[in-house]
């Protein structure tokens, strides 16, 4: 299959500005300068609202700390949970048999106020079990969000890193500490602002990042820009922020449960962009969430200019001032090659891709996918993400999530010539005059070139890097690359799912020793990864780095295998 199958979208001029410096001042640069910091995404800190993480919960204090998220079960809060104004006609009935669901809930806990983990708990037991199986993600978010109890700033979540039990985890953050404190000089505290636009509740990472940075060493400040204001902002309707929250990002009544922030918010977008004189005293700016279209839509307008705030950000990352992280799929909205926003790899090599919005997963149980989409669906945007990095288009969560099979059916329909994924616990960090790149932590980095794709197949050149391994890219693909010699052996028990799963990371380890080819079979899909004369391997940490191996997927139904 892989013989058979295997044999851009231009870059923004802004992008293009970040390469195209002169091989002049080029060869003056510092080699060992990153301009972006890139996570896969998985981290896990050590926090009071994340005691699981915690090696030990002794300093934690409920009396000054954020340890949990409470949810009101009173009348009145579950007669608004379920007004027919948050409902559409469609979901009716599934409105009241949530107004039931809860009254049960109510009466079995007899508590007004009780913890999200025991409302979880309660709404899944096997009375109500078919009701919340029957709920979509944003149904169940949109419950969750107009039951919940108003969080004071005076109890914020804090981090503790010295107690994370992944120190992975926080040796990546500790780098990009380092990465953010590059242009200063030694003992001075960087500024770093964070965005929590990419999230569908914009304020409830706020504590933790500042938190985190802050114990880091840094002055960590809210960058408060996201799509909602974008748009209050251009409709004049700064002061029915709420409202536009609940219309564009699908969260509901944040100005009665995050009063604080909500007003800080509000001032800012009444301010205008003027407001964007602050960030010239950044080193640094770090986007999260699991949301890159948001991103996208937070600093490009939809005549696919960029905001001036980006317009700045790409000025100073130019001129070495300014250093961009991000994790999970903020990694995937720094690209300017097409940007992923949603898809299985399933769903993907047999349907192919679409050119739209993302759909909300559990769409279909609400009526509200896009035209010719499910919750499945590969969607992806044609003119990139924020531009930011011009290589290759990016994925996150990647081998983790077996999404090896969307990157490579991207990349293929839109005949992108290098796709990056990056696993979960691993940063990917790169100079972008030259394309010297490091990776960090603990698994790896998964590169793709000259994919090629049929009716329900695809196939490509990969390369498999891990963490402590170097390199160099270039737009068309991989250049140079340095194996790591590491030992952090993954933990967790082997599979041969490749469609959602490590299947193919973990199988690939025979292409390692004898072996130089390898199926896998996972319900209706096959997979074949081979290596020739061509290839480079190396083990690390009983994993398989590989340089020039090939890589096939098909959908093969039964009768015709």
């Amino acid at each position: 299959m892989i013989n058979k199958i295997a044999k851009s979208i231009a870059v923004s001029m802004f992008a293009a500005g970040l390469s195209g410096v002169s091989s002049a001042s080029a060869q003056q640069q510092d080699d060992s300068y990153r301009h972006l910091f890139m996570i896969g995404g998985g981290l896990q800190v050590c926090s009071s609202f994340k005691s699981d993480q915690c090696d030990d919960t002794d300093w934690i204090n409920s009396d000054t700390m954020r340890t949990d998220r409470y949810i009101n079960l009173s009348e009145k809060f579950r007669i608004e949970a379920t007004a027919d104004r948050f409902w559409s006609a469609f979901r009716e009935e599934t409105r009241k048999k949530v107004a039931e669901v809860l009254e049960l809930i109510h009466e079995r806990v007899n508590e007004d106020i009780v913890s999200e983990r025991v409302f979880e708990r309660e709404f899944t037991r096997r009375a109500t079990v078919q009701t919340y199986n029957a709920l979509s993600d944003a149904e169940y978010a949109k419950i969750i969000d107009l039951l919940e109890v108003p969080m004071s700033s005076e109890f914020p979540e804090v981090v503790n890193l010295d107690e994370s039990l992944s120190k992975s985890s926080t040796d990546i953050y500790r780098a990009w500490f380092e990465s953010a404190q590059q242009n200063l000089d030694d003992g001075e505290k960087p500024v770093i602002y964070f965005s929590t636009a990419g999230h569908r509740d914009p304020y409830e990472p706020i504590d933790f990042y500042r938190s985190l940075f802050s114990q880091l060493g840094a002055e960590a400040k809210w960058l408060p820009l996201d799509k909602a204001v974008v748009t209050a902002r251009n409709e004049g309707r700064c002061e029915e922020l709420s409202d536009v929250q609940q219309d564009v990002l699908g969260v509901y009544q944040r100005d009665r449960v995050y009063r604080a922030y909500y007003q800080n918010q509000v001032a800012f977008c009444q301010a205008g962009e003027q407001d964007f004189d602050q960030l010239a005293e950044a080193d640094a700016i770090f986007f999260s969430g699991p949301h890159a279209d948001q991103i996208r839509d937070t600093l490009i307008a939809d005549d696919n200019s960029p905001s001036e705030l980006l317009r700045m950000t790409i000025a100073q990352v130019q001129q070495k001032k300014l250093v961009v992280g991000a994790t999970g799929a903020a990694t995937a909205a720094l690209t300017a090659r097409p940007m992923i926003s949603n898809g299985t790899s399933a769903a993907a090599i047999k349907e192919g891709s679409v050119a739209a919005n993302p759909p909300a997963y559990g769409c279909d149980l609400d009526n509200t996918c896009p035209v010719n989409t499910d919750p499945d669906t590969l969607t992806y945007h044609p003119f990139g993400g924020i531009s930011l990095f011009h290589f290759a288009s990016l994925d996150a969560h990647f081998s983790e999530r077996g999404r090896h099979g969307r990157l490579i059916r991207l990349a293929a329909d839109t005949s992108t010539p290098l796709s990056i994924g990056i696993d979960e616990m691993t940063a990917m960090t790169i100079n972008l005059e030259k394309g010297d790149f490091d990776l960090l932590g603990e698994r790896g980095a998964f590169f793709v070139e000259n994919a090629q794709g049929a009716e329900s197949a695809v196939a490509a050149t990969f390369h498999y890097l891990v963490a402590g391994a170097s390199g160099m890219i270039k737009p068309f693909g991989l250049q140079t690359a340095e194996f790591a010699e590491g030992s952090n052996i993954v933990q967790s028990e082997p599979t041969t799912n490749f469609l959602s799963d490590r299947g193919l990371i973990d199988s690939m380890r025979v292409l390692c020793g004898e072996r130089e080819q390898m199926t896998l079979l996972n319900k209706q899909y096959r997979l074949i990864a081979q290596i020739d004369d061509s290839s480079r391997t190396a083990s690390a940490g009983g994993e398989c780095q590989i340089v020039n191996g090939k890589i096939g997927m098909a959908y093969q139904p039964e009768e015709e295998l």
